[in-house]
């Protein structure tokens, strides 16, 4: 909706242009050189933000040099799982974990929550000698974190988010059941819910989950079965080293207790894979012995990943594209009308990922693939097709809150993609904005006013930005060097009906210049002379569109 109102007020600018440069024609002025439309290089540069993984990258800085608890609890199993099947033979062996800057760590990493940060140490500190079987609290309890963990897990094992999909569920309470018995809080958890446990991981289909759930419930003592998930197993296992992701072919053989020559052969690439789970599960996978598999498990080649010298591990440095960025990508070539010209590693990324039927995607990603090809115009087969299905039948919390907030905005994201109808929600912003008398909003209320009026729901966008000034503050916006908040202040102001002075347009190209990618000037950045990123090109050509 707003970019076609956009479109409308650039359409007629464009013809008084034409009709302007006619007239000096005919008038014998001669010629008038009219500058290239924005974007014209942009599909070409995406190359700049290409991930390892033929995905879009959030940005073109480089990061994950630092350490963090995810590569730490696994690039550590990894590293112990090499120097036990390599007899101990070699130099040094793995550093010993320092408790102080893991704690440090624990407390910081915030991009997790404390139960799944606790998970993350105690996974660290798997193997640690018996007098440090207490390490885990120890850390925790550093970090300030250890009571908070024990009570999410406990809450999460009695009652799962019910937004989380099922197999999300089961891998979160088998990696919750694993932490409290790491904490020495195993027998606080219920029979009962144990025993829905064994159940769920009985129905489940998918290796991981299934195979974190049976080694949970093993280390309290409660056998589970993985029947759905080991069934046709031979025939999935045999179908060629497509037919399953690296991951799930690990977790399978693992569940079946046997590596075929097959497997062998599928896996042993993976070994240099960029994610440190990954690695590590197929290195477990690759130690297992049957039908006369590849060579001794010490003789695979040595861990790619390093364990530093105070125990923890940094973050991979491939830099991989996710769903997300890609999706901003797309709406950035969209607004800039260069949708046909989608880089090919782009297009062939979303196509094997909406074609391969051997390694479902999660849901949520499946979702966001489904919206990046419908914004492409692109085939991506049937796990976009299935995208595409669940969306539609997906349903609108009745209100927002800030605990709903995340799967509020993505299903309104969804809805507004797909055409779908607005849909009943209460929203409200935060006390103190939108008062009138030009009140700002924040970032995050401007998110929440742009999404609704993508999504149709244009009453409701129009009440929460009553009073507000929503030009001075993208002005004000760009002025100060955020063109994230000023792009969705604009879009704010037309999903309103409110008037853009023609001056703010003409002005538009010059404020944004230093916004540009020194290096790939069709590329935008989040603030003045920073790198690009997906994110903030997407916000410059939606206001260039």
């Amino acid at each position: 909706m707003r970019v076609d109102r956009r479109r409308r007020v650039f359409l007629a600018l464009g013809a008084v242009t034409v009709a302007a440069a006619l007239s000096a024609s005919v008038l014998g002025g001669g010629p008038v050189e009219r500058p290239a439309p924005p974007g014209g290089e942009l599909a070409g540069q995406l190359d700049a933000l290409r991930g390892a993984n033929d995905l879009v990258r959030a940005t073109r800085a480089d990061v994950g040099r630092d350490p963090a608890l995810y590569p730490t609890a696994y690039g550590r199993l990894e590293a112990a799982l090499a120097e036990r099947h390599r007899g101990g033979e070699g130099p040094g062996g793995v550093p010993e974990l320092r408790l102080g800057p893991l704690a440090e760590l624990a407390r910081t990493d915030a991009l997790d929550t404390p139960a799944w940060r606790a998970h993350y140490v105690c996974l660290s500190l798997t193997g640690a000698e018996p007098d440090d079987s207490r390490s885990a609290a120890t850390v925790l309890d550093r970090a300030g974190l250890r009571e908070r963990a024990a009570h999410e897990a406990l809450g999460y094992l009695g009652t799962p988010d019910e937004e989380d999909d099922s197999l999300t569920s089961l891998a979160t309470r088998a990696a919750f059941l694993q932490t409290l018995t790491c904490l020495g809080q195993g027998d606080d958890v219920s029979r009962a819910t144990l025993n829905t446990l064994v159940a769920d991981t009985a129905r489940a289909e998918r290796a991981v989950p299934v195979l974190y759930a049976v080694e949970a419930l093993r280390g309290v003592g409660v056998r589970a079965w993985a029947h759905r998930a080991l069934r046709d197993a031979d025939v999935r296992l045999a179908a060629g080293c497509t037919g399953l992701d690296p991951i799930q072919r690990a977790a399978l053989t693992l569940l079946r207790h046997r590596l075929t020559r097959q497997t062998y052969a599928c896996l042993l690439p993976y070994l240099a894979d960029s994610d440190t789970q990954t690695r590590w599960l197929v290195r477990r996978a690759l130690t297992l012995g049957g039908d006369g598999a590849g060579g001794a498990a010490g003789s695979l080649p040595e861990p790619v990943g390093r364990v530093r010298s105070d125990g923890l591990v940094a973050k991979s440095p491939a830099q991989l594209g996710t769903l997300t960025a890609t999706y901003n990508a797309a709406r950035a070539l969209t607004a800039a009308a260069q949708q046909e010209h989608t880089p090919y590693w782009l297009e062939r990324r979303l196509t094997r990922m909406g074609s391969d039927t051997g390694s479902a995607l999660d849901p949520s990603d499946r979702l966001l693939l489904a919206m990046t090809c419908h914004r492409l115009a692109l085939s991506c087969g049937p796990q976009a097709e299935k995208g595409t299905a669940e969306a539609a039948r997906l349903e609108v919390p009745a209100r927002l809150t800030t605990e709903n907030e995340r799967r509020w905005y993505g299903v309104m994201s969804a809805r507004a993609e797909f055409g779908l109808a607005c849909g009943r929600t209460a929203v409200e912003l935060p006390d103190g904005e939108g008062k009138g008398d030009g009140a700002r909003l924040s970032s995050r209320s401007l998110r929440i006013v742009t999404v609704l009026a993508d999504a149709g729901c244009t009453a409701s966008a129009e009440r929460l930005t009553e009073g507000t000034d929503l030009v001075a503050q993208a002005r004000k916006s760009l002025r100060e060097g955020d063109l994230v908040t000023a792009s969705d202040a604009v879009q704010a102001a037309l999903a309103s009906d409110r008037s853009i002075p023609q001056e703010l347009w003409d002005d538009l190209p010059g404020l944004l210049r230093r916004h540009r990618d020194r290096k790939f000037p069709d590329l935008y950045a989040a603030s003045p002379g920073g790198r690009a990123s997906a994110e903030a090109t997407r916000a410059a050509y939606y206001l260039l569109a």
